[in-house]
């Protein structure tokens, strides 16, 4: 949602007259696009703040702006403790950013209302010519206890079917070829439109007009990831075979205490329903350790929902309190080791299991589209293939955006080496 945000408010301000440079030094503005999530990323955006106050002593005229989740987080205490920051602007803000920059010209400003905001017809400025983001809901009425999108997104909203489509017919036509469709729930779209939830139905029609386009989603919330959409997974051929299932705990006590709606045995049939009609499909997940309260035999459950459910990959954090949340109430008397070295132990059965999958993944012949040459060596091109994995062969650069046919020929953790087929 961040990368579709930036590319929103470049379009913006491509539009407003505005020239987009990578060199903070030649610009007029320099805007951050924040997340709140989890406390490290605010923690990196005061960072990266700290680093411009030289350049704004040297440059005075400089606009400094912070957008996003943190910025409707945070507001006007933003501006007092960066003295040297202009401009904060919410999730709901930046389609007047062109204008928010010309006043933070002339003295500091926050604008962080929730007034509501439509996607229809605003521009885009897309890093990536054959990827693009497409937000199908904004918002989210979950209201999990850690959890502090509700606050700074607002509530869920889902986009009309036309609007969607009409936006993925122009970005088709633009050379597009694998659309990612966004929500914080992506699951239970259409239920403020239509009464209830209709996603399986926009795959579906998805998959029947743009039958050439690979199409993905995140992120789906277990308890509404419905027999109906798994159905249209395993029926539509576009749709690609990962799925990003957040499990966050494998504890039930510890999964009520987090809101989550379900049980661990109610999130294990889900993984097996999908691995039954969608054979081979990956699976990854976000896991939240050390939720306050949680104990050892709660930590145990989440390493045995993790074996049962034999994630392909995981993204994993220790709880950090968001201020304002329920969970931020809670005690937490966990000392900081016991936290790391359960942390530890799980990263170590993930990392086993994804290198199980990746090595199932050997010899075999797989589709995949380059993203462009690696950073690391210009001379090999890296792709992804419809099951999420990255794949890294020696290549022309020239095939940036296409899709290619690769043999996998070693597996490592984090990626695998191939070659060109044929």
């Amino acid at each position: 949602m961040n990368r579709h945000d930036s590319e929103r408010v470049a379009g913006i301000l491509a539009r407003a007259g505005w020239r987009e440079t990578r060199e903070a030094r030649e610009a007029d503005a320099v805007i951050f696009m924040t997340c709140c999530v989890r406390e490290g990323a605010e923690n990196r955006v005061y960072g990266h703040l700290g680093d411009l106050k030289t350049m704004k002593q040297e440059n005075p005229g400089l606009v400094i702006a912070v957008g996003g989740c943190m910025a409707q987080k945070e507001g006007e205490r933003l501006l007092e403790r960066v003295p040297h920051l202009d401009l904060v602007f919410g999730t709901h803000q930046f389609t007047g950013i062109a204008e928010l920059l010309e006043e933070a010209g002339r003295e500091p400003l926050s604008m962080t209302g929730l007034n509501g905001f439509e996607l229809g017809g605003l521009p885009l400025s897309r890093r990536e010519s054959f990827r693009a983001w497409v937000p199908i809901t904004s918002g989210c009425n979950n209201y999990c206890s850690y959890c502090i999108v509700p606050m700074v997104r607002g509530v869920e909203k889902s986009r009309p079917r036309k609007e969607i489509l009409a936006e993925v017919v122009g970005l088709v036509r633009e050379g597009a070829t694998e659309i990612n469709l966004l929500g914080q729930n992506v699951n239970s779209y259409g239920r403020d439109i239509c009464g209830r939830p209709v996603f399986d139905e926009l795959l579906r029609e998805m998959d029947a007009r743009f039958p050439n386009v690979w199409l993905r989603f995140v992120t789906s919330h277990p308890r509404d990831f419905s027999d109906h959409i798994i159905e249209a997974i395993a029926d539509c051929d576009s749709v690609c075979e990962h799925i990003h299932l957040p499990i966050q705990a494998g504890s039930d006590r510890v999964l009520e205490l987090m809101n989550r709606g379900y049980t661990k045995d109610y999130f294990l049939g889900r993984i097996a329903r999908l691995r039954e009609r969608v054979p081979g499909c990956t699976i990854s997940t976000d896991i939240l350790l050390a939720f306050p309260g949680e104990t050892e035999e709660d930590f145990l459950e989440t390493l045995d929902a993790v074996e049962r459910s034999a994630f392909d990959s995981a993204f994993t954090f220790i709880y950090s309190p968001r201020e304002g949340t329920p969970a931020a109430r809670l005690p937490d008397s966990l000392p900081r080791q016991v936290k790391q070295e359960r942390f530890e132990r799980l990263q170590e059965r993930l990392r086993s299991l994804t290198l199980e999958s990746n090595r199932r993944d050997e010899g075999r012949t797989l589709e995949v589209l380059v993203e462009g040459p690696s950073a690391k060596n210009p001379a090999v091109l890296t792709a992804r293939t419809r099951h999420h994995k990255i794949v890294n062969f020696p290549g022309d650069p020239e095939l940036a955006g296409r899709r290619v046919m690769v043999v996998v020929e070693k597996a490592g953790l984090w990626s695998m080496q191939g070659s060109l087929a044929g």
